[in-house]
């Protein structure tokens, strides 16, 4: 049997920063198996390495903010240890490629499967813990999708 980690990544105090952290906690209630560990919090960089120790498959939950998209949409990244143009994060010290990349180097056994889901955001600065209405609404399609890779 996999043993899956989902990882909720966001600030719970920052508006829609927080919509890791909403996905991770709806995720928690629906599920219940003793292989697959839910976690969240605020977490970057070389961090990354330690939560991953010991899964065959990986999900981190993020918000993003990109030039083109719109509040709510939703993308899913696999990430390759082998690309060394992957930037996941700008907002974060090191993004997770190369973590990942000197996870490798240093000889920790990886996950198989790293993705990221990554929900377009509308506002990261304001101090709310409610997400705009836009990215609430992505919540329930990001835990529908990830529940399906879950089962599949």
């Amino acid at each position: 049997m996999q043993k899956i980690l989902v990882f909720g990544i966001g600030n719970p105090y920052r508006c829609d920063d927080s919509v890791g952290l909403k996905i991770a906690d709806s995720l928690k209630e629906k599920i219940n198996d003793p292989h697959i560990t839910i976690k969240s919090g605020s977490i970057d960089g070389l961090a990354v390495l330690d939560e991953m120790l010991g899964y065959d498959k990986v999900f981190f939950i993020d918000s993003i903010e990109t030039k083109k998209g719109k509040p709510g949409d939703i993308y899913k990244i696999e990430l390759d240890p082998c690309s060394k143009t992957l930037s996941v994060s700008a907002s974060h010290n090191i993004d997770f490629a190369t973590a990942i990349r000197m996870g490798q180097r240093f000889g920790y056994q990886m996950p198989k499967i790293i993705s990221v889901y990554a929900v377009e955001i509308e506002n990261n600065t304001s101090f709310n813990e409610e997400c705009t209405k836009k990215v609430k609404a992505s919540i329930p399609k990001v835990v529908k999708r990830i529940m399906d890779e879950i089962n599949e």
